[in-house]
């Protein structure tokens, strides 16, 4: 009897369909579809991706299905296949609406079997709005006398003139840290941008009470899935938290400036501010230079005659003299240096961060997906496995094989060669009409890794096999099921780091694997994808 489609079981709630979906980008690679496993960029609603990794750590949570069936699994798996198949021709549009109808089903399914998981769904955040730092920001100015507490205004010595100073000094870091790498500037930012996130999800609007309590396995299971989401969500977004808190300092730093000009002129209605100057080291003729290097433009901009060394004489301390004129000229320096770059820098920042917004990073990459796409990839491409001076055990096959199908494609061709005799040179391998090829070599553990013979043979996998094969991947790696069932973990922890050491050189990464010890397929499968070497050709 033919089965029901999952969705005439239920209608899901308006509220949880999907948009229509926003015009697509992709990156697309020259190489065959065995690379469509590389990462996708397309443009999208940052609720798609929150809900299709939020599914993710759903169904990861829950591995036996205990849950969310199993079954369910499969319908939602068959009923997106048969409603968006995936060509060959453009796998990365296909992949996205795929993974797009699947998760809509299986949102729908879980928010009609435990109405409290869409409550708890964390992706919905309340981003901080601009006028919160801005606000505040501004209302600080008002509040601080940046001319200082007296109405003497001393011309080298306010806190106006230390902010300007300061602001100077950010652009001077910030431009080297640009010549140098922005790499630093991400990193300081990344802790704070974390900080950022969290008080936003905590200020998102509280849901609704759900209607039907959860009991406590369940409450469990949506707990380690909302940590293993964030943690999945925090990689994609923290760009964006990154680049919004730059734009909060530039924001803030504008409006608190320009709040202190304000003040000044605020201030200069009630009071009758003096200007003076006094220095244990300069002497006028230096503090005259200082200033006209600083003042100067601003004199020039406002048809000022800038005041002369014996004007600057006359205003040493204790003497002194009218400060609109200088208040004048601080003000629009700091309008100049501070209140216009910053603004422009906060300007600039917007329009990154609301086109970063439009294009976010599916990590296909991720074992996860590359289990649910495999049965649409690999379509010519060839995965020859040659073991070295020894045959794997059967096990050690059937995970291989299992893994290989999920890492290049359920319709990858897998070709297992006669393993290689002690000391011989690697074979030659026949050429294929398909390029896309992935030759896998394995050693094995209980053998010790020789460079005259184990570190040739690995330079002939080089030389050779990519020279005949331009446009392959080599893959490394070391079995050590035969070996650690005679020797204790410290013993073979000894012989994979010799064997580590003896494929550094060839910048090969090494994949270990153990069945014995129930190796995890999903770790072996994120070691795999990051070890194909060369990684870009």
């Amino acid at each position: 009897m033919a089965r029901t489609p999952l969705t005439d079981f239920f209608e899901p709630p308006p509220s949880l369909c999907f948009p229509p979906t926003i015009p697509v980008r992709y990156h697309h690679s020259h190489r065959s579809n065995r690379h469509q496993s590389h990462i996708l960029v397309y443009r999208m609603i940052p609720s798609h991706l929150a809900k299709i990794l939020w599914v993710q750590a759903l169904e990861e949570s829950d591995p036996q299905g205990a849950f969310l069936p199993l079954s369910t699994r499969h319908h939602a798996t068959q009923q997106a296949r048969a409603e968006h198949p995936i060509p060959a021709t453009n796998f990365a549009q296909g992949s996205l609406a795929f993974l797009e109808t699947r998760t809509h089903t299986i949102w729908g399914f879980l928010c009609q079997a435990y109405p409290g998981l869409q409550a708890a769904w964390p992706s919905r955040t309340c981003p901080l709005s601009a006028w919160i730092v801005g606000v505040p920001a501004l209302l600080a100015g008002l509040l601080v006398n940046g001319l200082g507490t007296s109405q003497r205004v001393n011309l080298l010595n306010f806190p106006l003139l230390l902010l300007l100073l300061w602001n100077l000094g950010i652009y001077l870091g910030s431009a080297i840290l640009c010549v140098r790498s922005s790499s630093g500037a991400r990193a300081w930012l990344e802790l704070p941008a974390h900080w950022t996130s969290n008080l936003a999800r905590g200020l998102s609007p509280s849901a609704s009470p759900s209607r039907k309590p959860l009991d406590s396995p369940t409450v469990q299971w949506i707990h380690h899935a909302t940590q293993r989401f964030l943690t999945a969500y925090w990689q994609q977004t923290r760009h964006l938290w990154t680049q919004q808190l730059r734009q909060y300092l530039h924001l803030g730093a504008a409006c608190m400036a320009l709040g202190i000009v304000l003040g000044l002129y605020i201030r200069g209605l009630a009071l009758d501010y003096q200007a003076t100057w006094e220095s244990t080291f300069l002497s006028a003729n230096q503090v005259h230079s200082l200033l006209q290097i600083l003042l100067g433009p601003a004199a020039w901009l406002l048809h000022y005659p800038f005041p002369s060394v014996a004007e600057i004489s006359n205003l040493q301390s204790p003497q002194h003299g009218p400060a609109a004129q200088w208040i004048h000229l601080w003000a629009l320096t700091t309008l100049a240096v501070i209140v216009i770059p910053r603004s422009l820098m906060a300007w600039l920042g917007l329009r990154s961060l609301e086109h970063d917004r439009k294009a976010f990073h599916l990590p296909l990459q991720d074992p996860y997906f590359g289990h649910l796409l495999a049965p649409d990839r690999g379509q010519g491409v060839q995965v020859i496995i040659i073991p070295y001076s020894y045959q794997p055990s059967s096990r050690a096959k059937a995970f291989l094989e299992t893994s290989f199908l999920d890492l290049f494609g359920n319709l990858a061709d897998l070709t297992w060669e006669p393993p290689v005799p002690f000391g011989q040179e690697a074979p030659r391998v026949p050429g294929a009409s398909s390029p896309a090829r992935t030759f896998v070599a394995i050693f094995n553990a209980g053998q010790t890794p020789e460079e005259e013979v184990h570190g040739e043979w690995l330079h002939q996998l080089q030389t050779t096999w990519l020279s005949e094969n331009p446009h392959s991947q080599i893959l490394l790696l070391l079995d050590e099921e035969p070996y650690g069932q005679i020797v204790d973990p410290a013993r073979m922890a000894e012989r994979r780091q010799a064997w580590q050491r003896l494929s550094t050189p060839y910048h090969l990464p090494l994949v270990p694997f153990d069945v014995a010890n129930n190796t995890s397929q999903d770790q072996f499968l994120k070691q795999a994808q990051a070890s194909l070497w060369p990684r870009e050709r």
